[in-house]
């Protein structure tokens, strides 16, 4: 009788541990395979949200995007202006960096038109400077300071090195200006610029100013490509400020992207070639270390590089192109400026030449990576730039006159003697964009799913086949001993048995 019962307890164990094996099959082989998958899977998902297509959610988002953006400039305010002025070739120029003047930078997309094959669109771009709510300080109202006077230093490149009394007459003596700091921005006029403003091209040219010229009006027009992994690709471009065009996406020998549309799935990418609106030309992002940041995000920091294209051995790969200190960007400042007189360079010449430094002869400059290296911080797998620091100066390799202080006062009159080429920095720009938390708080998900999304699902997995198996013994020993107990109280039966 004794067997009977142990056979048919035998039985039933084996048929319960057949029962857990399945169940830990069950489990264990859906959890395996979201494992083998699960970065291809997060990776789909992402790309499948940052798509640009009609009224897709990446259209949205790239329509309205989750940024804010803040420009702080700072101006040059030269210290020994009458030094330059009657002795320029030897003398040290003098500077004094301003105090941060910010702004908050608002700019939309309009006039967006997609090809008939959606693998194109067209728009125009729209910006609005205002001061910054909390960061401009009321008192900047009544800043001055001397800086050059930018009318009559491009003025000057239409005379040669002895310019005629007429230039002076117009013009005036001397190539810096007495000011008020923030005019220098938002605009001002003098008797010059009324001289020349029929010739300004551009929406705004009631006024002379850093910020003025570009202000409430439409700036850009791109057409760009739409592609998941082309997306941002330039085709063509127009300025409204000055006239200058991309026509076709061959202008340059390399792929050039629209700065404001972001190819995803950086991982092949060491670096872009983004184009600056502002200056009519691209500038050279490269790939520079992998850093952890917001909270678990491993991000990539790209830095800017001022590459001559032209000049590369291999255009496909830039450590063969050389690097330079500073840029042409003439020609986007005005129509009528020759080559080499205005010029882009990092803020205080950051990263420069000892040579450029000597030559440039300048007390004032103090470079720190911290303050004026340009820095991207890329999300790789969408694309998404989650803080950036485009650091730009503007310079102007001004013409100056020698002059001397006149025999019948304080006032300066010209020597006769030829004009000395010097470079002056203007103004340097930090445009700080940082995306709002929520988009972050989504991408770290992303990170810490694919960092530790396997150990969760495998421990979860684990876990619940624990659970499932201890439930099926608790209630498979409750069953027996009840029947233990039933055959204890019934010894007839068991005699029967």
């Amino acid at each position: 009788m004794k067997t009977a019962s142990a056979t048919q307890q035998n039985k039933k164990f084996t048929k319960r541990i057949l029962i857990e094996v399945i169940i830990a099959i069950v489990i264990l082989a859906p959890t395996i395979y979201l494992c083998v998958n699960l970065k291809q899977i997060i990776i789909n998902r992402v790309l499948k949200v940052v798509e640009l297509k009609p009224n897709s959610e990446g259209y949205q988002t790239w329509l309205s995007p989750p940024t804010t953006i803040t420009r702080g400039y700072h101006l040059f305010n030269i210290t020994n202006p009458i030094e330059i002025a009657t002795d320029p070739s030897p003398t040290t120029i003098r500077l004094k960096e301003t105090r941060a003047y910010h702004y908050h930078l608002d700019a939309t997309k309009q006039h967006v038109h997609w090809s008939n094959d959606n693998k194109a669109l067209s728009y125009s771009i729209y910006r609005v400077f205002t001061r910054h709510s909390t960061k401009f300080e009321p008192s900047a109202v009544n800043d001055t300071g001397i800086y050059v006077d930018l009318i009559r230093a491009i003025f000057r490149t239409q005379f040669g090195k002895k310019p005629a009394q007429t230039f002076f007459d117009m013009g005036g003596m001397n190539v810096f200006n007495y000011g008020n700091s923030i005019q220098q921005l938002e605009g001002f006029t003098t008797e010059l610029f009324n001289t020349v403003r029929e010739k300004m091209t551009g929406p705004n040219t009631a006024k002379s100013g850093f910020i003025y010229r570009y202000n409430g009006s439409r700036s850009y027009n791109y057409t760009i490509r739409s592609g998941l992994m082309e997306k941002g690709q330039v085709l063509s471009f127009a300025s409204e400020n000055v006239p200058f065009t991309i026509p076709s996406p061959d202008t340059y020998p390399v792929t050039i992207y629209d700065g404001l549309t972001f190819v995803p799935m950086l991982f092949d990418k060491p670096y872009m070639h983004i184009f600056q609106a502002d200056f009519c030309r691209p500038i050279t992002v490269k790939f520079n270390r992998i850093l952890s940041m917001f909270g678990g995000i491993d991000v990539h920091e790209y830095v800017i590089k001022f590459i001559d294209l032209q000049q590369c051995t291999n255009v496909s790969d830039i450590n063969t192109c050389p690097e330079l200190d500073k840029i042409d960007v003439s020609q986007c400042i005005s129509a009528t400026l020759p080559e080499n007189t205005v010029f882009l360079s990092k803020p205080h010449f950051y990263g420069s030449k000892n040579e450029t430094m000597e030559e440039m002869n300048i007390d004032g400059f103090t470079p720190t990576r911290d303050e004026h290296e340009a820095l991207i911080y890329f999300e790789p797998y969408s694309g998404t730039p989650l803080r950036a620091h485009h650091r730009v100066q503007l310079n102007i390799d001004a013409t100056i006159d020698p002059m001397r202080q006149s025999e019948y006062g304080s006032d300066l009159e010209p020597t006769k003697q030829r004009g000395v080429k010097r470079l002056i920095p203007l103004v340097w720009i930090d445009q700080e964009v940082n995306v709002d938390d929520a988009t972050i708080g989504k991408l770290r998900f992303v990170h810490l799913a694919l960092r530790y999304g396997k150990i969760v699902l495998l421990i979860a997995a684990i876990v619940l086949i624990i659970l499932i198996i201890g439930i099926l013994e608790y209630f498979a020993r409750r069953v027996a001993r009840n029947e233990r107990s039933q055959r204890a109280g019934n010894p007839k039966d068991n005699r029967l048995m």
